[in-house]
């Protein structure tokens, strides 16, 4: 059977049916190889969304009040023995994908430290690099914009230039660096990366920049489905694709529909794969494409919304969706009202993914009243998969400040914890002013639609996006996605969002051991010793992110050097061993040299230090060429003490395997 589509028309309503290839080739993990043919060079950084990441791990420093409360200005890691204030020290193979500040004064000096140098390799004002000023850091990956009201510098600097860096990077700032987030990954070691040079591949991302707005998939090698009607009576159902005993790739959906507030939240679109239970979409279609509220314009990489001449709304949304057996995409009108008419396109390509290697297109919407206490939940799921991004709207009472809370794989604090809503959006200062970018986005100018002031702000539903596409957040066990509301989760509003993912529902972290230090009988089990430890006492202590005023207590060892030994086991099917340690932040830095059966893996390092909120899961990935093939592992930590050292604290080792 020929590889292809047939295309045919039935009372005006299009259709496609897929076929399936005969000889559907092994798909490589290449994500250029399923690209449309005529597609931009950004949608390299949607295409590989179609496959499931491998072991490597996500996270963000940022300025957030180490007590868990407001007031996420002014603070840093530590203090360096040069009294600079240290925002990020990390030891690698590693990347930053986006470096976020606000309230910044011209004086505010970054200086880069690579791979352990004694003199910085970039010594810059951080408002001159977002300005482009730097020939490593330019326009339009690097901005600064005014996208605030509030306060004298209501200006957001954003840099979507990747910094990779090979064994080390130290980023300090003089004098005090007020608000920021740094968003990057950690690699396992044996990773190879070349450190920074400013001469990396950026064209993905400077075509998402510089094309915004544009369709970037193209035409050539798909096939479309068309369909028209020209009315939709109250909850009436419309098919805009129903494919069956087939698999493919949806590349594009375009919907042009009526442009009215009640068509935009009560119009929704649902899409199902593979009969598959809780691996759907099924939302209001304003959200769905980026503008929760409206028909507002907004451009995004992923997702548009424009209005036509004749105050219509076009649609348009370039997720990739994989399916291997059927798909089927409905409208539903679940108004009282009569909507129309309706417009819509749906192009798909073939499909040679295998099914255990990618993960569904998925969403989660909610809405409805805040809960005190309890920050807003985005998305949550066991599984594997990426957390790439959600749109959000939010009115009554002042929303914003709230931190964003990212929690994976049920680590007991978050990944990524930041400064406020406005900040997570890639704004600042709300109200916000309307800016579109790649990756973020605020729709609606809700401070002039109020009046000009901040009540009348509060009145006004607002409607933001952030696409993690610069840098999909991976999870193997689980997903737990969070953002406050207010402060400290503690106002009331109304909130709607929209959750974006890619998940398989089989979790592919498996626990396969457990130490539980300070435990004589479990430490023996797992040859546990160590040459300079003591015991801690009971600890009682609080994590960061949603549960920072509970609080549990734990035994365990601190280390003032020596080593530590112990033997775990593993399945010997494995693609890489993540090891986690439940750590005391209340202790300075804490290093440590890792040898997985004789041979160097690596360097394991927390550089954060809070007194506050002192438990923390640091986790520590082995690449698979130290683990595969094997029934255990015998592990070697040899503490650092020198240069500004604290004690090395564990409590308990968690042990992972990453399935084949």
């Amino acid at each position: 059977m020929k590889k292809g589509l047939l295309k045919f028309c039935v009372a005006g309503v299009f259709f496609v049916l897929l076929r399936t290839p005969a000889n559907a080739e092994t798909a490589t993990m290449r994500p250029d190889v399923h690209r449309p043919p005529a597609s931009s060079p950004a949608y390299v950084l949607l295409d590989r969304l179609l496959h499931l990441p491998s072991l490597y791990s996500v996270h963000q420093v940022s300025s957030r009040n180490k007590e868990g409360v407001n007031g996420d200005a002014n603070n840093w890691l530590y203090t360096d023995a040069n009294r600079d204030r240290v925002i990020f020290d990390e030891a690698g193979p590693g990347c930053i994908r986006n470096i976020w500040g606000t309230n910044m004064g011209d004086g505010v000096i970054y200086s880069f430290y690579f791979d352990g140098e004694k003199e910085p390799r970039y010594r810059e004002s951080i408002v001159n690099l977002y300005k482009g000023n730097h020939p490593d850091f330019p326009e339009p990956l690097v901005s600064y914009e005014k996208r605030g009201y509030f306060g004298k510098r209501p200006y957001a600097g954003n840099c979507f230039v990747p910094i990779p860096f090979a064994k080390s990077l130290k980023i300090v700032t003089k004098p005090a660096p007020q608000f920021y987030h740094i968003l990057y990954e950690r690699y396992p070691y044996g990773t190879p990366v070349q450190t920074f040079t400013g001469q990396e591949d950026r064209i993905a991302l400077l075509d998402a920049f510089e094309k915004l707005g544009e369709d970037p998939v193209g035409d050539v090698g798909l096939e479309t489905t068309c369909t028209e009607k020209e009315r939709l009576k109250p909850g009436e159902r419309v098919t805009l694709l129903d494919l069956k005993q087939t698999a493919g790739i949806i590349r594009k959906i375009v919907i042009e529909a009526d442009g009215s507030e009640i068509s935009m939240q009560q119009n929704e679109i649902w899409m199902t794969w593979d009969a598959h239970p809780r691996m759907d979409v099924r939302a209001p279609i304003g959200i769905f494409f980026g503008s929760a509220v409206r028909a507002s314009p907004m451009q995004s990489l992923p997702l548009k919304v424009e209005r036509t001449e004749t105050g219509r709304v076009r649609l348009s949304c370039y997720f990739p969706m994989p399916f291997w057996q059927q798909a089927e995409i409905t409208l539903v009108n679940r108004s009282t009202y009569e909507l129309g008419p309706l417009k819509a396109e749906v192009a798909v390509a073939s499909n040679d993914l295998k099914p255990d290697r990618s993960g569904y297109f998925t969403t989660v919407y909610r809405e409805g009243k805040t809960t005190y206490g309890q920050d807003w939940r985005l998305f949550e799921s066991p599984g594997t998969g990426w957390f790439v991004g959600a749109v959000q709207s939010m009115h009554n009472e002042h929303y914003c400040e709230g931190d964003e809370h990212f929690y994976m794989d049920d680590a007991i604090s978050p990944q990524i914890n930041g400064t406020g809503t406005e900040d997570y959006y890639l704004g600042c200062f709300w109200p916000n002013r309307k800016y579109d970018s790649p990756f973020a986005c605020s729709v609606e100018n809700i401070y002039q639609q109020g009046g000009g002031n901040n009540r009348g702000a509060h009145r006004i539903p607002c409607s933001y996006a952030r696409f993690h596409l610069e840098m999909p957040i991976p999870f193997y066990r689980s997903m737990d996605a969070r953002i406050q509301h207010g402060g400290a989760s503690d106002i009331r509003s109304d909130y709607r969002s929209l959750a974006f993912c890619y998940l398989r529902k089989h979790t592919a972290l498996h626990q396969t051991d457990y130490i539980d230090v300070g435990n004589e009988t479990n430490e023996a089990v797992h040859n546990y010793h160590a040459t300079a430890a003591t015991l801690t006492g009971r600890v009682q202590a609080s994590p960061e992110g949603n549960d920072f005023e509970t609080s549990s207590s734990d035994v365990g060892r601190q280390h003032t050097g020596g080593e530590i030994t112990f033997t775990v086991a593993i399945d010997p099917n494995n693609q890489g061993v993540r090891l986690r340690r439940r750590l005391d932040q209340g202790s300075l830095r804490q290093a440590a040299h890792v040898y997985v059966d004789g041979q160097y893996a690596g360097h394991w390092y927390h550089a954060n230090h809070n007194e506050h909120l002192r438990w923390y899961d640091s986790d520590f990935d082995l690449h698979p060429q130290y683990t595969q093939g094997k029934k255990s592992l015998d592990i070697n930590l040899k503490i650092e003490t020198e240069g500004q050292r604290g004690p090395f604290t564990d409590f308990e080792y968690k042990i992972y395997c990453l399935e084949q």
